[in-house]
């Protein structure tokens, strides 16, 4: 169990000090150092990694993302520098997020401020038929300014039998570092199917909607694939169902937590197949907010059924 003294969202903030933006691709990694005294985030290895890779258990997921405002872009660019600072390291995205924009934004904010090596990078592509597989892929490396991707993903298991063999073999060149099938619905079977061949998979998973734990969290663990966790906070209904609520009081003395969104997260990194959350958002204080849920106790059992009961009752 990961122990540390929790950090609050108020001191996250102080700690990583407020920044003025005058552009919109501000210099994130200006931000002061990690304090120390809140605790590094949580970790899981990567199952099939063969140096014992690590990742942090709260990242980034970037659905929305997106330059087109300039003013917003600057402040999404805080949301990734805040993501680094506090520790975290995965930003997920894909090709057709914000219609291919979000892919590029990351890529020239983590060009723009050389923090490529602090981050680590997973996307996604739909496409049927190796040749629109292959452009997409080449796509992500130009718009991503990278030669290597951590992870990449058939998105929403398009077209699998086609795309696989594709990135088994940008993976065998060591293109990509890490390979995996992506789905947010409730296919269970179909990614179990597929398994042996994987490193990671992505789905959703959250307190209010837990139908993974029944076969495909158990059969990811015994396989040792890894397991991002989409849509962590439950599609948004999760914290619907407890507006204008209190968190427990148990939750704040023995957890550490301030919110229930905090709450969510821990529930979800708790559980022994996951890897890491990929929470979305676009507001830097938010990403604060959930890289503190990586800190401090992570629930055991008990404490995990008495989260679970909240959103049950």
């Amino acid at each position: 169990m990961n122990r540390f003294p929790p950090l609050t969202r108020a001191g996250f903030l102080k700690t990583v000090g407020a920044v003025a933006l005058s552009a919109a691709i501000p210099v994130p990694l200006a931000l002061p150092a990690f304090a120390a005294a809140g605790g590094p985030l949580a970790t899981r290895k990567i199952h099939k990694s063969k140096t014992g890779e690590q990742l942090p258990v709260i990242g980034l997921g970037t659905r929305s993302m997106s330059r087109r405002d300039a003013k917003a872009a600057a402040g999404q660019s805080d949301v990734i520098a805040t993501l680094l600072a506090g520790g975290g390291k995965v930003i997920d995205t894909a090709a057709n997020y914000t219609g291919g924009d979000s892919e590029d934004f990351i890529g020239e904010v983590l060009a723009k401020t050389n923090a490529r090596s602090k981050a680590f990078i997973s996307t996604k592509f739909a496409e049927r038929g190796k040749e629109n597989g292959l452009r997409s892929i080449e796509t992500s490396f130009k718009q991503l300014r990278t030669d290597t991707i951590d992870l990449m993903y058939i998105h929403n298991m398009v077209d699998i039998p086609t795309q696989l063999p594709t990135l088994e073999d940008f993976k065998a060149r060591g293109k990509f570092r890490y390979i995996g099938i992506s789905d947010t619905g409730n296919n269970q079977d179909e990614l179990i199917k597929w398994l042996d061949r994987l490193d990671f998979i992505q789905f959703a998973y959250a307190a209010d909607s837990r139908e993974a734990e029944n076969r495909l969290l158990p059969a990811a663990l015994d396989k040792g694939v890894s397991c991002l966790i989409a849509l962590p906070l439950g599609r948004g209904r999760a914290l619907s169902a407890v507006k204008g609520k209190e968190v427990p009081a148990w939750a704040k003395e023995e957890l550490g937590v301030e919110t229930f969104a905090q709450l969510l997260l821990k529930f979800v990194v708790s559980h022994p197949a996951v890897t890491v959350a990929i929470p979305s958002t676009l507001d830097p204080k938010h990403m604060a907010e959930n890289v503190a849920a990586g800190q401090g106790p992570i629930p055991d059992a008990k404490q995990r059924a008495k989260i679970a009961a909240i959103w049950e009752s």
